[in-house]
Parts: structure tokens; sequence; C-alpha cells
């Protein structure tokens, strides 16, 4: 069963739950001040979303669209919350919501010398659960290094960066371009 959903605007009543969870689950500098994310969720191709089961939220997810495209930059479970299937089952939402679209996230790069590597491991292994697969490239974005993942079919590297673009529009989508690297042992999805 879907959970329930809710566009998330400023004067949502489970803002002040949202913002704290957005701190709560992204470290500060993957953050990207709330004050953009609700300008540009204001266009028609950026989707900001709370997910609630009954009276109580659960998360919430931050997309941004573009041709068939779906690019899923935030997604939040509330800490209780979590390892009950919420993610599986938001996943699962977005990509019934957008049945004809590829699907790309960016998660942090495996690095087994980095303090959360074994939460970047399980991370990794949740999204392959999920039906990602690896794109065959890195992002670097702002410092952070981060695998693309992909579901629905393969996503080139300008197509993403297309899609960045969009988002980001003109002149930061120039002037924060990010970089690009290939992942050559990555496995490449097949288009489905």
């Amino acid at each position: 069963m879907s959970l329930k959903t809710e566009a998330v605007t400023k004067r949502s009543p489970d803002f002040p739950q949202i913002k704290a969870l957005y701190e709560e689950a992204f470290p500060q500098n993957e953050r990207a001040p709330l004050s953009i994310l609700f300008r540009k969720a204001r266009k028609p191709f950026v989707d900001f979303t709370a997910y609630y089961e009954e009276n109580d939220l659960i998360g919430f997810s931050y997309l941004s669209l573009y041709r068939d495209l779906v690019f899923v930059m935030y997604l939040a479970i509330e800490p209780w919350q979590r390892s009950k299937g919420y993610g599986s089952r938001i996943l699962e939402q977005i990509r019934r919501t957008y049945p004809d679209n590829r699907i790309v996230l960016n998660i942090e790069a495996f690095d087994p010398g980095a303090s959360n590597a074994e939460e970047r491991r399980r991370r990794r292994e949740f999204y392959v659960r999920s039906g990602y697969a690896g794109s065959g490239f890195l992002v670097k974005e702002f410092g952070v290094l981060y695998e693309a993942l992909v579901q629905g079919g393969p996503v080139g590297q300008d197509e993403y960066l297309r899609l960045y673009g969009r988002f980001m529009g003109f002149p930061l989508s120039v002037l924060a371009r990010p970089k690009i690297f290939p992942m050559p042992d990555a496995r490449r999805p097949t288009a489905e």
C-alpha cells in the first residue's frame, strides 16, 4: 500500500520536523540551503514530497525531473522509522509515480578508509537490493565524491550534466558544474 504524500512547503505543518530531519540525515557539506530548495520546488520540474503512514511523518524525497530522467537529490527517513522497509517503499512509490522514467541518485562513493565506510557499504547494498545499479561513473560535487546509481536503464554522463544544469540553472550550472570520472569496474545497467 502506498504511503500518503503531501507537497512540502514552508507552510507545511511538519516543516520544522522535515527541516530537522534534513539537517540530521545529510552532512552540512551535502546540504543545499533550504531557501534554494524551496525556491526550486516552485518549478514544475521539482517534486518535494513528504510521506506519511496514518498521521506519522515517515520521511521525504526531493526530486528533479528532466525529460525521462528523475534525479533523487534527497531521500530521508525519520531515525525511528529506519530499518522498517519505508525507504524501499518510498523508492517503489517514486518508481510507480514515474513508470516510464530512468531514475538516478548519488551515494557517497565507497572508501574503505572513510570513517563511515560500513554505512556507505550498507547504503549501496540497500539501493542494489532496491533495483539500482552502478552507472559507470563517479561525480565530484562541492568536494564530495559520489557514485551515481541508476534504475530503469543506463544514464550517460552528458544526460546527467543536462539534468544537473536544468535544476541549477544558469550561471550556477556552469560555476558549480560537477566533475565526472569513469568508474570502469561498475556493473552497468541494461535497458529494461
